[in-house]
């Protein structure tokens, strides 16, 4: 489950941003914008709440020289909450409930590359308060924190014959905290255009857990070891520009460009107190050296009523992993995202639907990772069907 720029869920965290692509942050009066830009939640005067969930279906194909084989695309739900609380004429209370970095990755258990993973399960849940100030009539500012919650769930094959142990399999679960900050700007220039900048810190999860070993014994399995693991991963800071006109007659447009702080995912070492095998305090390395990028949106939504509106969008999406070191877990390639989706709306309530498309370019396996077979024929082709629905209340 993914993507919005490797493992993050930019997009898929609302249902009416993602009909527009993601691109928002310079756009007001959007219940959503307490995540993308809590600055322009200024506008809105009442109480005002979204929930939804978006579920995902990753297709990932790969093909090699030693043979074929195919993700298990299941399809995985995700979901949001938005809430915006005026306080004051000039105050706003702003809450987000949101998993906006997360994956799932599952292939089978004896597939052709099963020692470099069978699955993994990242998640990130964050709760997101703010506050937003409406400086002057054009002007709004916001700041808040992140205070979040990650769950990793990792699972492959290790093969140690060599040590007269035959077949390991190794499952990790690992859980951490962590907590970061965001700053975001709007400013409505004239009832036309309006602008935003919106950033997020980096997050960095210190992530405690189990791991348990087992091995073929005469054809069932049996648990070997079972000790604590540990790993870390920093989740990358980012920086939200937008720009939104609504010049044309019932029409809005909006244009975000997002860059992402993806050189923190340097590498994803796991720390064992019993390494397979030997038994002894170690380090698995897996080395990633990804790169910051950047992602383009446009948005478009027109008020085709006073109630509805139609929407759809565009993304194109910088992947910020390599030729070198990529992995079945998560094997990340630029990728171009299409999204259409609807929304209806009265003075108590509305509701939302939308729909994207991701298709990703084809990508070559790691040239440092994983067997001889990956690493000199190994090629993936993915694509992703999303669809989300929310509902509001205006209180």
């Amino acid at each position: 489950m993914v993507y919005g720029g490797a493992f993050q869920l930019y997009s898929e965290s609302s249902t009416e941003a993602m009909s527009v692509a993601g691109a928002v942050v310079g756009r007001r009066g959007m219940i959503s914008n307490a995540w993308y830009n809590p600055a322009a939640t200024g506008s809105i005067d009442k109480i005002s709440v979204m929930g939804g969930v978006s579920a995902l279906k990753l297709s990932i194909d790969y093909s090699s020289d030693g043979g074929d084989d195919s993700l298990q695309n299941r399809i995985r739900p995700t979901g949001f909450f938005y809430a915006i609380v005026p306080m004051t004429p000039d105050l706003n209370f702003n809450l987000s409930i949101n998993a906006p970095y997360g994956m799932i990755t599952e292939w089978e258990n004896d597939w052709i590359e099963n020692e470099m993973c069978t699955y993994t399960n990242l998640r990130a849940i964050y709760t997101t308060p703010s506050l937003t100030w409406q400086v002057t009539e054009e002007l709004s500012l916001a700041a808040g924190v992140n205070l979040v919650y990650a769950t990793a769930r990792l699972a492959r094959n290790i093969n140690l014959s060599a040590l007269g142990l035959g077949m390991n399999k190794i499952y990790m679960a690992a859980d951490a905290y962590g907590i970061g900050g965001n700053l975001s700007v709007h400013y409505q220039l004239n009832p036309e255009w309006g602008f935003g900048v919106h950033y997020q810190s980096r997050v960095k999860l210190d992530f405690e857990g189990e791991a348990k070993y087992r091995r073929e014994v005469n054809g069932p399995f049996v648990y070997l070891i079972e000790d604590d693991a540990s790993t870390t991963i920093t989740l990358p800071a980012s920086l939200g520009l937008g720009v939104a006109n609504n010049s044309f007659n019932n029409l809005t447009l909006s244009f975000d460009a997002v860059w992402t702080e993806w050189s923190t995912y340097a590498d994803n070492n796991i720390k064992f107190d019993k390494r397979p095998g030997p038994g002894t305090p170690g380090t698995i390395e897996k080395k990633k050296d990804w790169c910051d990028v950047w992602s383009f949106r446009l948005g478009a939504e027109y008020a085709l009523t006073e109630n509805w509106v139609l929407r759809c969008g565009y993304m194109y999406d910088i992947a910020p992993d390599n030729d070198r070191y990529r992995t079945p877990e998560m094997p990340d390639s630029d990728r171009n995202l299409f999204t259409i989706g609807a929304g209806y709306s009265n003075e108590k309530w509305g509701v939302d639907v939308g729909y994207g498309y991701l298709i990703f370019k084809d990508s070559k396996a790691g040239s440092a990772a994983g067997s001889v077979n990956h690493r000199t024929s190994g090629e993936y082709e993915a694509d992703l069907h999303v669809l989300s629905v929310a509902f509001k209340m205006f209180l």
